[in-house]
């Protein structure tokens, strides 16, 4: 299951962790630097040898991961067939650094669940437009095509949708609206969210209805 996890993080891990368009853990020499001091003691000259070199050199953030996982499974290679090697590795040793790069990969990109919103009753599941009993933040649904501008910040509170919904009555004492939401700032997610999601669920879900009703009918011959 690793094996399979890493074979499809690490290609994103390449692409939106490594370079300076990410995280750019390997787009600048401190970052760089914080990362090799992350490699096991055992195979510190490999990360003092790559810390001179990239000083020197214009590689790549691509570049550099790819000779960073070469140099150390030479590195390996060579503690296990017993050539040259600063020190004698013990097999925890060893373990740690042929686990390091895929430990790397998934502290980066690996999906992580927070076990006590799972398992303790009195954490807040996250059901669309609940609200945080700490922070008064509405849970809202993310847009798809806005995922990358969306900022958890800027999402409306209690305190403020309820100004909001005053600030309209006042200035529209008149207005008839089918909904409360309609007259906050909630409409902008509110909207989306009924017509992206839920409009197209109760449409399978009359199909699906539908379909059984058909089916039941042509078995008794009610048509």
């Amino acid at each position: 299951m690793m094996q399979r996890a890493y074979s499809i993080l690490e290609p994103m891990f390449i692409k939106d962790i490594i370079p300076r368009s990410g995280h750019g853990i390997l787009a600048s020499e401190d970052n760089w630097v914080a990362l090799l001091k992350t490699v096991p003691v055992a195979a510190e000259r490999v990360s003092e040898n790559l810390e001179k070199k990239w000083k020197k050199a214009d590689s790549t953030p691509v570049e550099k991961w790819a000779e960073l996982k070469q140099h150390l499974e030479v590195f390996i290679s060579k503690a296990k067939g017993g050539g040259k090697n600063p020190k004698t590795m013990s097999a925890a040793e060893r373990n740690k650094l042929e686990t390091w790069c895929a430990e790397t990969v998934f502290r980066y990109t690996y999906p992580r669940l927070d076990i006590n919103v799972s398992k303790m009753q009195n954490h807040l599941l996250k059901s669309p437009f609940c609200v945080h009993p700490k922070t008064g933040r509405v849970c809202i649904p993310m847009q798809f095509d806005k995922v990358d501008s969306f900022d958890p910040f800027s999402v409306p509170t209690l305190p403020q949708l309820m100004n909001e919904l005053d600030a309209y009555n006042s200035e529209h004492p008149d207005a008839k609206v089918d909904h409360e939401w309609q007259k906050t700032s909630l409409k902008e997610s509110f909207e989306p969210f009924i017509k992206n999601f839920m409009e197209p669920m109760f449409k399978d879900l009359r199909k699906q209805q539908r379909d059984i009703a058909e089916e039941q009918a042509a078995k008794t011959g009610d048509f």
